[in-house]
């Protein structure tokens, strides 16, 4: 963790194999020098924070207020449902039945994997699956994201993995699902962790006594809660390709979901290749070096946030700025875009404040 002038920030850096930054995806300030004044005045209880591995990456919580420590295990018990049964991984997740029946006729999930799914589709829809899509992952593996063995497949492996690698192999009834080729794969990563999120909010506005505040930080995808006290988090926007942060927005309780170039990617040739793949091409992402997405606290809208962040990571200006009302109607409180070229944009009724005016 490292100290800022405003107060501290959240580290959440990983520790697999793939080149890495040392700072996290996104910094949230959580006490400047009035609010400091105030809490000490209101002798607040000290924080908890509690770390864990989950889903290949950091899971932090912070609580302050309530029976803190026992409410950052039930939370950490949450997000590990919500791993095994989304897991690409586990033999004993819904995704792995799922996509081991692939080709051979429907299987029966959870409502909860069912909404989920649901969920995730209805995000594909708002660009109709061209900038995200759960059944991208063969072509994943292709470029070794899925196994850590990178590499940089040939034009035509791409051009006919992608031929069965879109949802439109997907048949989802009710709480039954079938991938038509026996090849398709789907793979929820895109949304788990903020789905997680989304969990832990629902449980946690369900607490007797509340606590003050909780900061849940996975992967970069956080959770900013005060049950609708705080109206004032300062979310820090890591640069994307250097230390520290660029600047901050100011937000109410939210979710919040980074999707950058710059955690998980690999180099060949001078050309960096990060792990967001453009369902459009099968080639990663270049359009942008992060984009953040900020979504009110409602049911789902954690891991609505978390595939809106690919959304607009594979999308033009342009695009984007078409896109955005679509993106409001499904909980978008704001989007900080940094492009290609470093240039900084937003979306929706936010102010972005760089780092040399604090």
């Amino acid at each position: 963790m490292r100290q800022l002038r405003n107060g501290p920030w959240i580290d959440t850096r990983q520790g697999d194999t793939v080149r890495k930054a040392i700072a996290p995806i996104v910094a949230v300030i959580v006490v400047g020098a009035g609010l400091a004044t105030f809490f000490a005045l209101r002798k607040l209880p000290e924080p908890v924070t509690s770390t864990y591995f989950l889903m290949d990456t950091v899971l932090t919580i912070k609580t302050t207020g309530g029976d803190a420590a026992a409410i950052n295990e039930h939370l950490h018990a949450l997000a590990s449902n919500v791993d095994s049964m989304t897991s690409y991984y586990n033999p004993e997740s819904e995704t792995v039945r799922v996509n081991g029946a692939a080709g051979k006729g429907p299987v029966s999930v959870s409502p909860e994997y069912a909404a989920l799914l649901k969920t995730a589709v209805a995000v594909e829809t708002i660009d109709h699956g061209r900038t995200f899509d759960i059944a991208i992952s063969p072509v994943s593996s292709l470029w070794g994201f899925m196994t850590k063995d990178f590499r940089v497949p040939a034009a035509k492996e791409i051009s006919d993995t992608l031929a069965y690698s879109h949802s439109d192999q997907l048949v989802l009834s009710d709480t039954t699902v079938q991938l038509r080729d026996s090849q398709a794969r789907i793979d929820l990563g895109g949304v788990a962790k903020g789905y997680s999120l989304d969990v832990m909010e629902e449980y946690l506005k369900t607490v007797k006594p509340q606590p003050r505040q909780v900061i849940v930080d996975f992967g970069g995808n956080l959770l900013l809660y005060s049950g609708g006290r705080k109206r004032d988090w300062k979310i820090g926007i890591r640069d994307p390709r250097g230390q520290g942060i660029i600047g901050y927005v100011r937000s109410g309780d939210a979710f919040v979901a980074t999707s950058g170039d710059y955690e998980r990617y690999f180099e060949r040739d001078g050309k960096r290749y990060c792990h967001i793949i453009d369902p459009s091409t099968g080639y990663p992402g270049t359009l942008n070096q992060s984009v953040t997405v900020i979504t009110d606290i409602q049911p789902m809208h954690g891991a609505i946030g978390d595939a809106l962040g690919k959304v607009f990571f594979c999308s033009t200006a342009e695009t984007q700025r078409l896109l955005f009302q679509a993106a409001q109607g499904q909980g978008t409180v704001g989007i900080v875009i940094v492009d290609a070229a470093g240039t900084r944009s937003t979306l929706g009724p936010i102010t972005f404040v760089p780092a040399a005016a604090q």
